[in-house]
């Protein structure tokens, strides 16, 4: 089967083992990764209706505006768990990565993925996604 969409798909190790801790069987995280490996088609959301990605909707975190990550809905259950998220990090076009990670197509990184508890994320929460950006920027992409 030949590789789709214009994005790699790349989980921090911390996105991983928060995904382990609420899903601890394995064909519960693989249908997770298969969900989340819709992000190959991200850069071709404008063919889509506002608010799409191919069948998951997604929008921006309102609390990290402007920096590039979002929360993609997974529908139904998975592993007895329900309104689950895709918190990922799109970086600008213009970003270089170093040539250690260098890849044949641009980047996306999956943050975490976990079920969403409350109408709004926590402080916590908010924190902990702007600073897995931070850890990102500082060791994959080169400081021009």
């Amino acid at each position: 089967m030949a590789i789709t969409g214009s994005n790699f798909v790349r989980y921090t190790r911390n996105g991983l083992q928060v995904a382990r801790t609420y899903w601890p069987g394995t064909g519960d995280r693989f249908e997770i990764r298969r969900q989340s490996l819709k992000l190959r088609f991200w850069d071709e959301r404008h063919t889509h209706p506002t608010g799409l990605l191919i069948d998951l909707s997604y929008e921006s975190i309102r609390a990290l505006a402007g920096s590039g990550i979002y929360e993609l809905r997974l529908p139904g259950t998975i592993g007895g768990q329900s309104n689950i998220r895709v918190i990922f990090f799109d970086p600008p076009n213009t970003w270089v990565l170093r040539p250690k990670e260098s890849r044949p197509c641009r980047t996306v990184w999956v943050l975490e993925v976990m079920p969403k508890k409350r109408d709004d994320w926590a402080k916590n929460d908010i924190t902990r996604f702007r600073n897995s950006r931070l850890l990102i920027v500082r060791r994959a992409y080169s400081s021009d």
